[in-house]
């Protein structure tokens, strides 16, 4: 098993460096390039929600176990004062871009904020070089 943790304050420009971060680790754990784009896909799409409707910090978590990524992302601290839910034709779309590639979504309420995993599955022969 592998995995790490990464905590960022919820703003925008987190989401691009805990991806960046990201793609560096599962491209260390050798996973192949389709499947690192598809989890830098949901990594970005759930911070950017932490970032949009949560709390003022957030911990992204991500475990290779086998042939399954989980990715999850909880935000927690001070809750968000802008309530800044947008127009759906503009934004919305992301939990249904992650729930198309993920083969698990799931969406808490926890007593600290919100927590959203994801789960993946890796071929067998990736996840092989992996561990």
């Amino acid at each position: 098993m592998r995995r790490i943790a990464l905590r960022a304050p919820a703003r925008p420009e987190s989401v691009g460096q805990l991806r960046k971060r990201v793609s560096v680790i599962l491209s260390g754990w050798m996973l192949g390039t389709d499947e690192t784009q598809a989890a830098e896909l949901v990594v970005s799409e759930l911070l950017t929600n932490a970032v949009e409707h949560g709390r003022d910090e957030m911990t992204l978590g991500v475990t290779l176990t086998g042939s399954a990524l989980e990715i999850t992302v909880a935000d927690h601290g001070r809750a968000s004062e802008s309530g800044n839910f947008s127009d759906p034709d503009e934004h919305g779309r992301g939990l249904a871009i992650v729930d198309a590639i993920a083969q698990d979504l799931s969406i808490d309420k926890t007593p600290g904020g919100w927590r959203a995993v994801v789960g993946m599955a890796i071929p067998l022969a990736m996840s092989d070089r992996a561990a």
